[in-house]
C-alpha cells in the first residue's frame, strides 16, 4: 500500500490544523486513530501506527457516547515517539460523524467512524437484496452530512434482464443517489468502482454482513485474500462477520478507507435531517398538505398520500417513509424519557 507523503494526504486538512496550531498543548503531535480496542487504540501519524491510551482527565470528561473515540478521529498525542503507549490529551472537533442507534432496547448512539468525505452504502443485489434496508443505511449517512453513494455488489449472479430490472428500481427509489453495480468475481464494473476512490480522502463502507464489503477492499488492494472473507447462507443470503472491529487502512493509490463491520440491526436516532434528505420529494409536498402538522397517515388534504395514489410516489417507498418517521419519534420520545430520569 502507499503511505501518505504528508498529514494532508492522511486528512488533515485546513480544519483540523487551525485546531492544532491554538492548541496550549505544543509538545503534542497530531494523529489520526485507526482502530479502537477494548481500552486502547492505535493511532497514526500516516507513516508510523502506534498503541495509544487516553489521559484519565479526557477520559473524565466523557459525558456520552458522543464524546468516546471512533476510528477517523484526529487526536492531539505525546509520547508518540517512544514508550509502551502514546498518550491521547485531546481529541479535535470533528468535521462529521457517522453513527446508529445501538442495537437493541437501549436508547444511545452508537459511533461508527468520524471525518468522512464519502460514506460507500454497500448491498447485495441477489437474495439479500431489500430496498426499504438500504434507504436507512442512506437516512443515516444524510444525517451525518457525509456525501452518500451506493455500491451494488453480485451483479454478476444476475442475468442481464434481472439485473436491469433492478438496477431501474434502485434508480426509481433513489433518485438523488449515486448507484454503481459491480461484481468482485468477474471484475464487471470494478474499474468505475475502483475511480471513485481519491488519495487523501476518507471513504467509509457500510452495509450488512455478506454484502461484499471485505471483498470490495481486496478487489481494491488487488489480493484476494488480504482480508480473510467467509460465504453468505444460500437459504437467505446473509452473511456472518468477516470485519470484527473498524479500521482505517490506506490503499495502494492512496485513498483512505475505514471497513466496518456487518449491521444487522439499523435503528435510528435524531434522523430527521436525514429522513429528509433520503426521501426529499416526499418531503418536498410537505408544504402542500392541508395542515401544518400533517401525519401523512389517513389525513384529509395530506399531499403525500394524494401523490401515492395517484402513482407518482412508490406505495412501498411511502410505507417505508412513514415507519421510519415513527421509529425516529418513537426512539427520541424514548431519549428525552431518559434524560429526564438521569436528571
Amino acid at each position: 500500500m502507499s503511505s501518505p507523503e504528508t498529514l494532508e494526504e492522511f486528512g488533515f486538512n485546513t480544519w483540523f490544523k487551525e485546531q492544532a496550531d491554538a492548541s496550549v498543548s505544543k509538545d503534542c503531535k497530531p494523529a489520526r486513530i485507526t482502530a479502537v480496542h477494548k481500552g486502547w487504540c492505535d493511532i497514526s501519524d500516516g507513516t508510523e501506527t502506534r498503541p495509544a491510551k487516553t489521559t484519565g482527565k479526557l477520559r473524565r470528561e466523557a459525558r456520552t457516547t458522543n464524546d468516546y473515540l471512533t476510528v477517523g478521529d484526529w487526536v492531539l498525542a505525546t509520547n508518540f515517539d517512544g514508550g509502551d503507549f502514546a498518550m491521547i490529551h485531546s481529541v479535535l472537533e470533528r468535521q462529521n460523524t457517522l453513527k446508529r442507534k445501538t442495537a437493541g432496547k437501549e436508547v444511545s448512539h452508537q459511533l461508527i467512524a468520524a471525518n468522512i468525505d464519502t460514506a460507500f452504502v454497500v448491498h447485495t443485489l441477489d437474495k439479500g437484496f431489500n430496498l426499504p434496508k438500504l434507504e436507512r443505511y442512506l437516512s443515516i449517512v444524510n444525517e451525518s452530512g457525509i456525501e452518500p453513494v451506493v455500491l451494488l455488489t453480485k451483479k454478476d449472479l444476475l442475468s442481464a434482464t434481472e439485473l436491469k430490472e433492478r438496477l431501474a428500481e434502485v434508480e426509481a427509489r433513489l433518485t438523488n443517489v449515486p448507484v454503481f453495480a459491480f461484481s468482485n468475481t468477474n471484475g464487471s464494473g470494478l474499474k468505475k468502482v475502483q475511480k471513485l476512490f481519491q488519495r487523501g480522502k476518507t471513504y467509509c463502507l457500510i452495509g450488512a454482513s455478506g454484502v461484499g464489503k471485505t471483498s470490495l477492499i481486496n478487489s481494491l488492494f488487488g489480493e484476494e485474500d488480504l482480508y480473510f472473507t467467509l460465504p453468505v447462507r444460500e437459504s437467505d443470503g446473509k452473511g456472518i462477520h468477516t470485519t470484527t472491529w473498524r479500521e482505517l487502512i490506506v490503499l495502494n493509490n492512496g485513498a483512505l478507507v475505514i471497513d466496518t463491520p456487518g449491521m444487522r440491526e439499523l435503528g435510528h436516532l435524531d434522523t430527521g435531517a436525514g429522513i429528509k434528505d433520503t426521501f426529499e420529494e416526499l418531503t418536498a409536498l410537505e408544504g402542500q398538505c392541508r395542515f401544518r402538522d400533517c401525519a401523512h397517515t389517513k389525513t384529509k388534504g395530506c399531499a403525500i398520500e394524494a401523490a401515492v395514489e395517484a402513482g407518482t410516489i412508490p406505495k412501498a417507498r411511502y410505507e417505508n417513509f412513514i415507519r421510519m418517521r415513527q421509529e425516529t419519534a418513537a426512539n427520541e420520545k424514548s431519549l428525552r424519557e431518559q434524560k429526564w430520569k438521569n436528571k
